[in-house]
């Protein structure tokens, strides 16, 4: 079944994208044809809306009767059966501005393994996890598995965003993906984002959503981690000021100062009070000027 742009509520001049119509042919798109054609009876009974998962999901009123449905649903095997109409369709369902409900739906209310076929079928096609994380709807679906699946269920899809912690930093929508997986990574996969973030600074510190991503990485990184983040911030003088001037700046910069101890910690604060006209001049600025004057008054040294 091919998603049309009317079936997915877009307009004639925006369009999904084609990278994902070769996935439908080669992974699973038979056996998905199949189950809706087959219909068992056993799914049939299961609910009002069995056979018809997959063009209610990409409709806006059809999405929110599939996700109704799935609330309502007398047990987890009687979801899983719906569920398995959606299998080989994951990806279409993630990139839709309806479907992709559908999916964190399946993805809250279900047992973690009933989210495998998502994630199998990311994993299937070369470069398909980065083009999904990029994506207004597909990131969200990227998050809720990082979220609520086990971590050896996740491996492949954290392999896949540790190839591209750079760029993805960076992306409007990919960065939320590298900011959970720090967040919900393991420790080993935690500890391979943060080097790359740290090798790699003087790039991800220049963005705004890179910003973010530094926060992220000094909130949930151990406090061996954090230092190293700090000082390859400081390697670059003009990096710490001009992050504070940034969108996350004022969750950010605090960090990386707290995390600083001794010569280190008293060339950042000056490198911060010789910018103090731009910081008492931007949004963001005003915030790092507040919580140095609040928290670490006259050269005094608290810890955040």
């Amino acid at each position: 079944m091919l998603l049309s742009r009317s079936t997915c509520g877009l307009s004639s001049g925006k369009r999904l994208g084609t990278w994902y119509s070769g996935f439908d042919r080669s992974v699973g798109s038979t056996a998905a044809r199949d189950m809706e054609s087959q219909c068992p009876a056993t799914l049939c009974d299961a609910s009002p809306i069995a056979g018809r998962m997959v063009s209610l999901s990409y409709r806006p009123d059809g999405c929110r009767q599939v996700q109704d449905a799935l609330d309502k649903a007398a047990s987890d095997t009687e979801r899983e059966l719906l569920v398995k109409e959606l299998h080989g369709h994951s990806i279409k369902a993630m990139c839709c501005p309806h479907g992709n409900h559908v999916l964190q739906k399946c993805i809250s209310l279900m047992p973690p393994a009933a989210s495998q076929f998502m994630i199998d079928e990311m994993l299937q096609g070369k470069g398909v996890v980065r083009r999904v994380v990029k994506h207004r709807y597909g990131t969200r679906i990227v998050q809720q598995l990082l979220r609520r699946c086990d971590a050896s269920q996740v491996v492949g899809l954290a392999e896949a965003l540790l190839q591209d912690v750079v760029m993805l930093s960076c992306h409007v929508f990919g960065n939320f993906g590298i900011q959970h997986l720090l967040q919900f990574g393991t420790a080993e996969q935690q500890y391979r984002c943060v080097r790359a973030i740290e090798q790699n600074m003087g790039s991800i510190a220049r963005s705004p959503l890179g910003v973010g991503v530094v926060a992220a990485a000094m909130k949930h990184a151990c406090s061996d981690d954090r230092v190293w983040i700090a000082r390859a911030v400081l390697q670059d003088p003009t990096l710490l000021p001009d992050m504070a001037l940034m969108r996350f700046g004022d969750k950010a910069v605090p960090y990386v100062v707290s995390a600083l101890q001794g010569q280190e910690r008293k060339r950042a604060r000056r490198s911060l009070a010789d910018a103090a006209p731009e910081l008492l001049a931007s949004k963001n600025g005003r915030g790092v000027h507040a919580y140095l004057e609040a928290h670490m008054p006259s050269g005094v040294d608290e810890v955040m």
